[in-house]
């Protein structure tokens, strides 16, 4: 998935709309800004529909989902089967809320949540882009980058990094960022 169609980010790289030359690696750049933004924000970005968190010996007042804006909770079920439905969504922050306080050994939260293509917040995706676009520009994707692996999204495994090589958040993307990072109740 990609935050804008993958017409936008060849045009990014100079290419034709239709030039698909490219695609595999304008994936790898994909790939790793989502990574990478995952991993700095501590959440996910992009939207899955019926996508499954399992929370192991949890209590409290709150939950903290990892994928947000949540559009809806199709299901949360706990250990036993039985389905939990006295809470408060908070769909902007990903943040669920009892009415009152809770004690599971496992919760599982079903829910629609996350961005959809084209659906970004502008700040949001200047940071993808500032991401994005250091990958394309200090040639990680043939050079650097070992591998791509986190649940959902990928990690970003670097050979030899510097601060040239695209190894880190560019600060503006950073910047942006902060005000994305998941808050943990």
């Amino acid at each position: 998935m990609y935050p804008v169609p993958i017409e936008t980010l060849r045009e990014r790289l100079g290419l034709d709309s239709a030039d698909a030359s490219r695609d595999a690696e304008i994936a790898q750049f994909n790939a790793a800004a989502f990574a990478l933004m995952a991993n700095y924000c501590d959440r996910y970005f992009q939207e899955v529909l019926g996508g499954e968190q399992e929370f192991v010996h949890v209590s409290g007042e709150t939950l903290s989902l990892d994928r947000y804006p949540v559009t809806q909770i199709t299901s949360m079920v706990n250990g036993d089967g039985r389905e939990i439905s006295m809470y408060h969504l908070g769909k902007v922050t990903g943040l669920i809320h009892f009415d009152y306080p809770f004690a599971f050994h496992l919760l599982t939260v079903v829910t629609d949540a996350g961005y959809a293509e084209g659906e970004f917040p502008a700040d949001l995706l200047t940071a993808y882009y500032a991401i994005f676009d250091q990958q394309e520009e200090s040639g990680v994707s043939n050079t650097n980058i070992e591998s791509v692996t986190v649940a959902d999204v990928g990690t970003v495994r670097y050979g030899k990094t510097d601060s040239m090589s695209g190894g880190f958040i560019p600060v503006v993307a950073g910047s942006i960022l902060d005000s994305y990072k998941r808050f943990k109740a």
